[in-house]
Order: structure tokens, then C-alpha cells, then sequence
């Protein structure tokens, strides 16, 4: 569960989402204290990962649904354990963490999604890509074999960026567990590139904008730029979704269903009006050289579902992907219970969807 530190962060998304909301503002703005309030909980506090939600609250898309939206980060890999707390509605991660929660009982249900690529890159330094003879443009299994033995950061166990390193190590015959030096990191991106810096990883996994600062600030290349040169069979996936515990969707369903419609409103925009989404992006993601922007934009400006309703063959894809994970960690797969019926709440998203 997370501790009450983590919701001390709502006021500093909320107020970046606040500022940036001003010239955004649709024309008809309702009274906040008519808007059901949400809260809700993401690893770190800035990435193209939750742009749809960030970018919902900066261009009043959830004005317009009529929902206020506190945006929280624990800069934690996993959270899904939050939403049995209370004070978390809403957690916003990789499928992964829902398919695991659902083999230990918690009662959650995942209801959007929004991202299709699994992008969180992996990068390494410079000097090591030129060593072991790699590029992005290798083939995928000398790439994967370039990895052995490098010290690897990832945001730990069960995250994302960890289940990723396993993957591809089992597809190439090799154990993550023996061939890899997997270095949990706690901190988000800023904790990444001090490791980085400090030498204790050669490389690692994240999202952008932290890659985007390694290729800027700290030499490194990308191995794997996992929204645009995926392995084939990740091509799409259902990379992030929206969770809740099953007595949120019952108690407040009508804020959950403003919330999606808000998402679909931001994956809407971010579709149609790709300069708009841009100039908000150029603001939220500051720090980041123009050039490196424009490359970061171009990585994963596309990387989000035209529709946030969850879709079964995708989580049929995650399933097969996380069993193959837990063989590397010495898990077992996953019960055949767990079904897109079993986890997964269409229903919020396609009454959201009506009228849009």
C-alpha cells in the first residue's frame, strides 16, 4: 500500500496540470464544486506513458467530462496495491500488475487503455554499444545477447522495465536471472541517470522523457526504442491501462465514466490535433534540448489507442507475455481463471464512448 508521502505529490502535479491548463480551457467551464474528484496514482511524475492523463487535465478535456483529477506519483515500479487502501481511486500501469493482483484476490478491474506500445526503451552507454558491436539497427537476437553479463537498471521486480529484460531474455535461451545483472532502482528517472552517472548500471529501462535525458545528458544509445523498432510480436500491446478496485467502480462509476471520457476526449485530441498535443508536450516535458524534443515527439508522439476501451485480444497478449516472465522468475504461470472476463471492465469505457 502506498504511504501517505505518496499523495504529498498531488499538489505538484496538480498545480504543473493547473498552469498549463490556462490556455486550453474549453469555452464552458463548469464549477469545480460541481465535479466528483478522483485521485490517481502512476510510477513516476512526468512520462509520454501518461500523457493522455496529464494532457486531459492541462487541455480541460476532464473540465469538459466534468471530473476533477488529482494526478499522484510514488516513483515506486508497482502500486497496484494502493487501490486497497481507499485514498487511491484510480492506478494508472502496465497490465501486468493488474494479471498479478487478480492471482492474490485483490478485487480490481482494469476499465481503459491507453497506451499500444510497449515503450519503455532500453538504452546502454555509448562506449558499451560500441564494444559489443550493436546498434538499434541489429538483429534482435545479437542484441539481446549483447546484454549478458552488463549491470541493468530497471524499477524492480514485477515492474515493467524488469518483465521486459526477462522476456527477451527467454526468447534468446538465456536465464535474466544468471545472465544479466538486473539492478533494481528506486526513484524514477532522476534516480536512473544519477546510477548512470555514478556507474553503479551500464544501461537500463524507462520510459521517455528519461531516455530522451540519457541520449542528452549521459551518452547513451538506444538498443531497443521499443515504440518504434519493437521485437514483431510487440508491435501493439496493451502497455497501460487504468485500474480500480471493483467497490470503486460500484460506489463511484459515475466519476470513473467522466474519467474515461476525458481519456477518450485527450486520445482524441492527441490523434487530431498532433500541434496541439506537441506545444503542451514541449512545456511538461521541460529540460529536454529542441532537438531532443522533436526526436522524443516523433518516438512517442503515436504511441496511444484511438479508443481507450480495453480490448480482449491484447490482454490475451499480455497474459501469454506475463507467463512467460514468471517462467524466467521461477513463477508460476498464471491460473486459468484469469481471463479479459475476470479482470477487465469494458463497460466504464463504451458508456463514456456514447455520444462522443
Amino acid at each position: 500500500m502506498a504511504s501517505n508521502s505518496v499523495f504529498s505529490r498531488r499538489s505538484v502535479l496538480a498545480s504543473a496540470g493547473g498552469l498549463a491548463a490556462a490556455s486550453f480551457l474549453p469555452k464552458t467551464v463548469y464549477a469545480q464544486s460541481s465535479m466528483p474528484e478522483l485521485t490517481t496514482l502512476r510510477s513516476t511524475s512526468k512520462s509520454w506513458l501518461w500523457a493522455a492523463e496529464d494532457y486531459a487535465n492541462a487541455a480541460g478535456f476532464f473540465t469538459e467530462a466534468r471530473v476533477k483529477v488529482n494526478s499522484n506519483a510514488s516513483n515506486r515500479g508497482t502500486n497496484i496495491a494502493a487501490l486497497q487502501g481507499g485514498g487511491v481511486d484510480i492506478v494508472l500501469g502496465d497490465p501486468g500488475e493488474a494479471l498479478r493482483a487478480r492471482t492474490q484476490n485483490l478485487q480490481i478491474r482494469t476499465f481503459i487503455a491507453t497506451v499500444n506500445r510497449y515503450a519503455s526503451h532500453i538504452l546502454l552507454k555509448k562506449d558499451i554499444l560500441a564494444k559489443r558491436g550493436v546498434d538499434e539497427k541489429s538483429p534482435q537476437n545479437k542484441k539481446i545477447e549483447a546484454l549478458k553479463g552488463l549491470k541493468l537498471g530497471t524499477t524492480g521486480p514485477g515492474a515493467a522495465p524488469d518483465a521486459l529484460f526477462r522476456y527477451l531474455a527467454s526468447t534468446v535461451g538465456l536465464d535474466a536471472n544468471k545472465d544479466f545483472q538486473l539492478v533494481p532502482i528506486q526513484g524514477g528517472g532522476p534516480a536512473i541517470l544519477a546510477a548512470l552517472q555514478q556507474g553503479v548500471i551500464e544501461g537500463f529501462c524507462l520510459s521517455s522523457p528519461t531516455a530522451d535525458m540519457a541520449v542528452q545528458k549521459q551518452d547513451c544509445g538506444y538498443l531497443f526504442q521499443m515504440a518504434l523498432n519493437p521485437p514483431t510480436e510487440m508491435k501493439e500491446v496493451q502497455y497501460i491501462v487504468a485500474s480500480s478496485g471493483e467497490a470503486t467502480i460500484a460506489s463511484k462509476r459515475d466519476a470513473l465514466e467522466r474519467y474515461a471520457r476525458g481519456i477518450a476526449l485527450s486520445l482524441r485530441s492527441i490523434k487530431n490535433e498532433p500541434e496541439k498535443f506537441k506545444a503542451w508536450a514541449k512545456d511538461w516535458f521541460e529540460g529536454l534540448e529542441p532537438a531532443t524534443f522533436d526526436l522524443a515527439f516523433a518516438n512517442n508522439g503515436a504511441i496511444y489507442f484511438d479508443d481507450p476501451t480495453p480490448k480482449r485480444a491484447l490482454l490475451d497478449k499480455n497474459i501469454a507475455f506475463i507467463n512467460t516472465v514468471n517462467q524466467q522468475m521461477g513463477a508460476a504461470a498464471l491460473p486459468s481463471t484469469i481471463s479479459f472476463d475476470t479482470v477487465c471492465d469494458p463497460s466504464v469505457a463504451d458508456a463514456a464512448m456514447k455520444g462522443l
